[in-house]
């Protein structure tokens, strides 16, 4: 019957390309999502009985939370909620930092003092002269030592440091950079000993051709004298034959014909 009317009411209207047809969806069906969601901030609205003014403010203080500042240094995770957080954080980190080894001190004077103790050879050349270079780091204590060792002794005695501090300490590096520097070992430690083992072989070799020439040119004659003197009259000697020559003279005297009567 339904269908029938419908025909008859596009055969009216002259339209046969669809029909209107009602729909029905469940109360959990996906078509209701975003009105059940703005349904239910409305009524958290109401039972908060917030105003106008309360909701702004509210819509303000999400945005800011979503909009940190992050710090623009290289390496530095920090995300600040304000300008005025940021500002104090570049003061405290960025500022007294040192360029070379990028350690961050909490004053200028400080990082003044560790770039001359750490970075500067005139520092260290007058350290070497016996000069009291190493300046206390209490401002207005104004007090020189001649070494790192008496300046901590007095930093401990007189302004109550804690024993482990330590105004220079060197840094571990890290397990990347521990990595890198063996790789950068390992060759040159390869050099070293192939350059090592030919050095040895070079000197046995040239040890070896001198030993021969010596045993070479040793002989009886070069290490025996023909005759040994004593007392200034050199005539007076007494002389050395070699054993083979003596030989040689007992065999012709013994194989030579005695007198015959």
């Amino acid at each position: 019957m339904a269908t029938s009317m419908a025909v008859d009411t596009v055969a009216e209207l002259g339209f046969p390309y669809w029909t209107p047809l009602r729909r029905r969806f469940p109360p959990d069906s996906p078509f209701f999502a975003s009105g059940n969601v703005e349904r239910e901030l409305l009524a958290k609205q109401v039972a908060l009985d917030l105003t106008e003014d309360e909701i702004n403010h509210l819509q303000k203080f999400v945005e800011t939370e979503s909009r940190r500042i992050s710090c623009p240094i290289v390496g530095c995770p920090e995300n600040l909620k304000s300008l005025d957080n940021f500002e104090d954080h570049y003061k405290a980190r960025h500022t007294a930092s040192c360029s070379v080894c990028s350690r961050v001190y909490p004053t200028s004077r400080l990082l003044s003092i560790h770039i001359s103790e750490a970075h500067d050879s005139f520092f260290q050349a007058k350290v070497a002269r016996g000069y009291d270079m190493y300046e206390c780091l209490v401002e207005g204590c104004g007090l020189k030592f001649k070494n790192y060792k008496a300046r901590h002794r007095h930093l401990i005695d007189k302004h109550k440091f804690p024993t482990t501090f330590e105004f220079f300490k060197k840094t571990q590096p890290s397990k990347k950079q521990r990595e890198k520097i063996q790789r950068q070992r390992v060759p040159k430690l390869k050099h070293k000993e192939d350059v090592s083992s030919d050095a040895m072989e070079v000197e046995d070799k040239a040890s070896m051709d001198g030993l021969v020439s010596a045993l070479s040119t040793l002989t009886t004659s070069d290490t025996t004298p023909s005759t040994v003197s004593f007392g200034r009259r050199h005539g007076r000697g007494i002389t050395f034959v070699p054993r083979s020559v003596r030989r040689e003279e007992r065999t012709e005297s013994s194989s030579a014909p005695g007198p015959t009567n």
